[in-house]
C-alpha cells in the first residue's frame, strides 16, 4: 500500500507541475468554470427562475438543478476519457509496454495519472457551489454526507466506465466509441439538463442502467431538497449495485484487451 501511495502521489505531482506549467490554459480552464455558471443563471432566468412541480423534490429551483446536473457530468467526462487518453497516449509514445513491464500495476499507474485531473476538477465543483450559492441556489437544507458517499460512489463508477473505453482503446487504437455512446446517452436520459419524468417510460428504463441518472438523483435531492437516506436508499442501492458490475467488468475488459494485444503485438503501435 505504502508502494501505491508512493507512486500515486509522484504522478499527481508530475501532472500538477504540468497543467501549472501552462499557466494560460490552467487560467482558461479554471475561467470555463465560471462561463458554464454564468450560462445556466441567465438560461434560469430566461425561463422566469422556474419552480415546475417536476422540480420540486430538488428545491424547486431550475439553476440548482442545471448545476448540480452540469458539475455531474463534467466530472462524468473526465472520469470516462481519462484513462482512455492515458492508454492513448501511451500507445503514441511508446510507453504502454514499458508501463506493462513496470513493477507497479497498470490500473495504479493508469489511476494515479488522472488524479491531479480529479483533483483539479473536484475544485471546479467547490467553485460551482460557492458562485452558485452567492448566485441564489439554496443549500440550507443539505444532507451533505449522503451527498458525499453518493459522489465518491459516481466518481468510482466513471472510472470503471473509463476502464471499459480503454479496453477499447487498446484494441482498436483509434476512436472511442465508449465514451461517445455513454456521455451521449447520459445527457439524453440521465436528466442533466431536465427531469427524467419528462421521458417516455421505456427511455426512462434505459436511463437507470446509467450510473449518472441514479448520481444525480441522489445528489440533488440530498443537497437540494435536504432528503436522507430513508427515501433514497433504492438510489443508492441502485448507483451501488451499478458500480460494482461496471467495475468488474472494467478490470476483466481491460485485462484481457491488454493480453490480446500483446499476443498480437499491436502494443508497440498506433
Amino acid at each position: 500500500m505504502r508502494e501505491v501511495l508512493r507512486v500515486a502521489g509522484a504522478l499527481f505531482v508530475r501532472d500538477m507541475r504540468t497543467a501549472v506549467s501552462y499557466r494560460t490554459g490552467f487560467v482558461l480552464s479554471s475561467l470555463g468554470a465560471v462561463v458554464n455558471i454564468a450560462a445556466v443563471f441567465f438560461l434560469s432566468e430566461a425561463l422566469g427562475g422556474s419552480t415546475a412541480p417536476l422540480l420540486d423534490p430538488y428545491g424547486g429551483s431550475y439553476f440548482g438543478f442545471v448545476i448540480v446536473g452540469v458539475a455531474l457530468t463534467n466530472f462524468m467526462g473526465l472520469g470516462i476519457s481519462g484513462l482512455g487518453g492515458r492508454i492513448r497516449e501511451g500507445l503514441m509514445t511508446g510507453t504502454l509496454e514499458y508501463m506493462l513491464l513496470s513493477p507497479n500495476r497498470l490500473a495504479v499507474l493508469l489511476l494515479g495519472s488522472t488524479l491531479w485531473s480529479h483533483a483539479f476538477a473536484l475544485v471546479t465543483i467547490v467553485l460551482y457551489g460557492v458562485i452558485g450559492t452567492f448566485l441564489g441556489m439554496d443549500l440550507e437544507m443539505a444532507t451533505a454526507p449522503l451527498a458525499l458517499v453518493s459522489f465518491v460512489l459516481a466518481v468510482i463508477s466513471f472510472n470503471a466506465l473509463g476502464l471499459l473505453a480503454a479496453s477499447i482503446v487498446i484494441l482498436i487504437k483509434q476512436g472511442d466509441p465508449v465514451t461517445w455512446l455513454v456521455t451521449t446517452a447520459s445527457v439524453l436520459l440521465a436528466g442533466v439538463f431536465y427531469p427524467t419524468a419528462v421521458l417516455p417510460e421505456w427511455l426512462r428504463g434505459l436511463g437507470q442502467l446509467l450510473p449518472l441518472t441514479h448520481a444525480l438523483e441522489l445528489v440533488r435531492r440530498a443537497l437540494l431538497g435536504g432528503e436522507g437516506l430513508g427515501s433514497l436508499w433504492p438510489s443508492l442501492l441502485a448507483l451501488t449495485g451499478l458500480t460494482a458490475v461496471f467495475l468488474a467488468l472494467g478490470l476483466w475488459a481491460c485485462g484481457a484487451a491488454i493480453r490480446v494485444a500483446q499476443r498480437d503485438g499491436s502494443l508497440s503501435y498506433y
